[in-house]
């Protein structure tokens, strides 16, 4: 009988590892005000983050048992987007491409490379620019493409297939430049059958909702606040439930976006979570570079 005694290192590879890989991945994932806004058929987008992600302060179940994690994670992530139309809706298919350099000196280990690789499109079933009213249904694809080795504790790649399924609401709530953006998701995780000691793990659906406000405040530009709540995602070894692993997180973000012309435009962000019931609690700073082409 196999001893799972991955449930007494909750800070190992089996918590830590997956962590690394959804930070670095999630800044392309998530939705930033106005995202859901759809452009006319034809254009293209070339969208680069460029984002620093640290965390000291390590939770069990609430409570701080260390504050030495020693979490590092820096990611450049493109993204090409081609807005056209797909079964008689607005759409944008895309691919993103996350090149990751993440550490946890606590493990004394890191990794670094291209992650894994994902694909989707938004649909938009309400498209109204006239009553600045937007609803888009977005999948998306993980490709267990980045480098993985089932003996680090810290890889790039998760060795698995993941779906999410998202949708977006954008709504201009005042004629000078107010907007609401109301987002949910859930992530479906496929197995990694390449754990160490050969054994499988298994993880219980993510659900994810945003909330977010922004208002303009030159021509082209405006401010925006972000509040974000993870839960979910316990995990399993060989179908034992490990203690500690599943999420409950609570984020708060604040940026600014500015169109320059029409040739590109510039986005700088900071996070910061409020609360970690088990993990890392983290802050970073995010640029995004958007540039029609």
């Amino acid at each position: 009988m196999k001893n799972n005694n991955y449930k007494l290192l909750p800070v190992s590879a089996l918590l830590c590892g997956t962590l690394l890989s959804s930070q670095a991945f999630a800044v392309a994932e998530t939705v930033h005000p106005r995202d859901y806004i759809v452009a006319p058929p034809g254009v293209n987008l070339s969208v680069t983050y460029l984002q620093t992600v640290n965390g000291d302060n390590f939770n069990i179940d609430g409570t701080k048992v260390s504050n030495s994690a020693d979490l590092e994670v820096n990611a450049v992530v493109e993204r090409l987007i081609h807005y056209t139309e797909l079964f008689g809706m607005p759409a944008d298919p895309q691919i993103i491409i996350p090149v990751v350099d993440q550490k946890i000196g606590l493990l004394g280990d890191d990794s670094s490379g291209i992650g894994d690789i994902f694909l989707g499109s938004t649909f938009w079933p309400i498209a109204d620019n006239t009553n600045k009213e937007w609803l888009g249904i977005t999948p998306f694809v993980y490709l267990p493409t980045g480098e993985y080795e089932s003996d680090k504790a810290v890889n790039v790649g998760a060795n698995r297939w993941s779906f999410v399924l998202q949708a977006g609401y954008t709504k201009g709530l005042t004629d000078a430049g107010l907007y609401m953006d109301l987002i949910g998701e859930v992530e479906v995780y496929g197995d990694n059958n390449d754990l160490a000691a050969g054994d499988s793990l298994s993880r219980d659906n993510m659900y994810r909702m945003s909330a977010m406000l922004s208002q303009d405040v030159t021509p082209g530009g405006y401010i925006w606040g972000r509040y974000s709540k993870q839960k979910g995602g316990e995990q399993q070894v060989d179908g034992v439930t490990q203690v500690a692993t599943d999420i409950d997180t609570d984020t708060l973000t604040v940026g600014y976006t500015q169109w320059i012309g029409k040739e590109f435009q510039l986005q700088g962000e900071y996070s910061k979570d409020l609360n970690v019931e088990n993990g890392i609690e983290t802050d970073g700073v995010t640029l995004r570079l958007v540039v029609p082409f």
